[in-house]
């Protein structure tokens, strides 16, 4: 009986310990430029790479991504987890983004600069959310905000 309350003792401070004074926000260090950019009739698709760094002394997982694309203001399309990510104690960790927007909503975007875009123009495309992720059965996220400058030269 006393093994019990013990153990139950030792999961009720493991799980105040991580989810208050143990655990600390991980960091973004750096967001690269898309690559691999496929722009067609479709749409666009790119990957994003995300450098995180985890300070805590336990590995988290890295298990979904709830960020928004944007270009000019407009909301079109979504950037998602390629695959999920584990980042061991006190290291780094590049976490791969897929970038794509949705149907037709880059051409009601484009519609309104096409003069620019002929002329070889740049659009400020931003991806703005929250990525998600997982250690001991808590959940965790942190901001990811990513702003660029895009050549959509036909």
């Amino acid at each position: 009986m006393l093994d019990r309350w013990k153990s139950c003792g030792v999961c009720v401070l493991l799980a105040f310990g991580l989810s208050g004074c143990l655990y600390q926000d991980l960091e973004v260090m750096a967001v690269e430029e898309f690559s691999q950019v496929r722009l067609s009739l479709d749409g666009l698709q790119a990957q994003m790479n995300v450098d995180v760094f985890n300070p805590n002394p336990f590995a988290v997982t890295v298990t979904e991504a709830d960020v928004a694309l944007y270009i000019e203001e407009g909301e079109v399309g979504d950037v998602s987890l390629l695959k999920p990510t584990a980042i061991r104690p006190n290291a780094r960790a590049t976490v791969s983004l897929q970038v794509r927007t949705r149907d037709g909503a880059l051409g009601q975007v484009l519609k309104n600069d096409v003069l620019t875009l002929l002329r070889g123009g740049r659009l400020p495309v931003k991806a703005e959310g929250v990525v998600k992720g997982k250690a001991f059965g808590l959940s965790f996220s942190f901001p990811l905000t990513h702003d660029q400058t895009m050549n959509f030269r036909p």
